[in-house]
């Protein structure tokens, strides 16, 4: 009879342990699903949060019209007037007072001092910017581009430009910009290429890209 009461209670014992152990196996299989969900709901967030992070406007603008100034045809007096100039401005090395210079050159040689400084200024201009034609975008005009364009394009509560270059191809007449952006605080890189037509009435942006990765036009 002992033998029998022991032997009940063994198996009693066995199926205590064996019940814990399916709970227990119950249990892990429940926490593991659980975080399997956990990390596809993580995933789900991050590709969520990137997709939201997107800095390009969903409808790009891909056409612009510049300001773009017709340049002085020179003589050989604007030329003159120009080593001349441009020798006592080199020699004093000091650029910014240039129209201070130019008034005292005028009165040196009997010419209104303001219709020289206006000559001066288209005169600088064409000899600068006249190898890619009659037509030019001069540097204001180039800056607010590149401001229209950024402004089209770039989605952003706060953007903040901190460095760009730009290189001009004259046999394509196309111009590649790089700039550095901070937008709402995160870093970007955009880069866009320019294609100018109509003596650089028309900037035509044919590639762009963010972070090197190109962006559909």
């Amino acid at each position: 009879m002992k033998f029998i009461v022991n032997k009940l209670l063994l198996i009693g014992s066995l199926g205590v342990v064996l019940g814990a152990c399916s709970a227990a196996t119950d249990t892990e299989g429940s926490l593991e699903n659980t975080a399997e969900e956990d990390v596809e709901e993580a995933l789900e967030e991050a590709l969520e949060a990137v997709e939201e992070r997107s800095i390009v406007a969903d409808e790009m603008t891909t056409t612009f019209y510049p300001e773009v100034t017709k340049l002085r045809d020179l003589t050989e007096e604007d030329l003159e007037w120009y080593d001349l100039i441009m020798t006592r401005l080199n020699d004093i090395d000091d650029f910014l007072g240039d129209k201070e210079t130019v008034y005292e050159i005028a009165e040196e040689y009997g010419e209104d001092p303001e219709e020289l400084w206006f000559d001066w200024l288209e005169i600088v201009d064409a000899r600068w910017y006249g190898d890619n034609g009659d037509y030019a975008i001069l540097p204001d005009a180039f800056n607010k581009l590149n401001d229209e364009i950024l402004e089209k394009n770039i989605v952003g509560e706060k953007i903040e430009q901190s460095s760009s270059e730009s290189n001009f191809v004259e046999k394509n007449l196309t111009t590649f910009l790089r700039h550095q952006l901070h937008v709402d605080g995160e870093p970007y890189e955009v880069s866009y290429l320019i294609e100018h037509r109509d003596d650089y009435k028309i900037a035509e942006i044919i590639e762009f890209s963010v972070n090197g990765e190109k962006v559909e036009l």
